[in-house]
């Protein structure tokens, strides 16, 4: 005896696309909006934890830690860190932040004065000197009439404060350079722009 099978017909769901449109643009729409509404991260920043005199490593003060949104301009970080031996500018009152531009090397606390100098390219590492470097400083004096021109080292390790290369203009292939000083070093480096010339040597960190 043959038995008929017969098979009924399925109905699938039929493919909405402007429902699953919908659905993409809503959830686009849902991100967009818990961006919109989470909080800014914040940022550590280091502040006066009470009146800072100027001067002092920064070290031994009462820094304290806030958080904020931007730290442009702002020293930032949750702690003192490498700055410990760095130091304020002027005094700062409990709650003011730390501005980068308002703190200074310990080099400056040791040679406080700043000279210029203004030196072909040649003669200052090509210009490839930024703040922070440390230089040896080597003057050459014309000979005499019996005698050739010498070098001696004039100072050692001396801090650059700034570094500027002209690329442009009439000073091209000009470095304009500016070296913490005491008051020793500024006369000598004063007296030997005038009578010999000057080679800066980068020394390793």
């Amino acid at each position: 005896m043959a038995l008929n099978v017969s098979a009924s017909r399925i109905s699938l769901p039929k493919f909405d696309r402007r429902t699953v449109v919908g659905g993409i643009l809503a959830a686009i729409t849902a991100l967009g909006v818990l961006q919109l509404t989470q909080p800014p991260e914040m940022l550590p920043i280091l502040v006066a934890g009470s009146d800072l005199v100027a001067g002092r490593p920064l070290g031994g003060l009462d820094i304290d830690v806030r958080y904020v949104e931007s730290t442009t301009g702002l020293v930032a970080g949750d702690s003192v860190g490498d700055l410990s031996d760095w130091s304020l500018r002027v005094p700062l009152e409990e709650g003011e932040p730390l501005v980068a531009s308002l703190i200074q090397p310990p080099e400056l606390l040791a040679s406080p004065n700043v000279i210029a100098l203004s030196l072909a390219a040649e003669n200052a590492v090509l210009g490839k000197l930024v703040a922070g470097d440390h230089v040896d400083v080597y003057v050459t004096l014309p000979g005499g009439f019996d005698t050739g021109p010498s070098t001696v080292l004039l100072a050692s390790r001396v801090y650059v404060v700034e570094a500027v290369v002209f690329d442009a203009s009439i000073n091209r292939g000009k470095v304009n350079i500016l070296l913490a000083v005491d008051d020793g070093l500024a006369g000598q480096l004063a007296a030997a722009s005038h009578n010999g010339e000057i080679d800066l040597v980068r020394v390793a960190p």
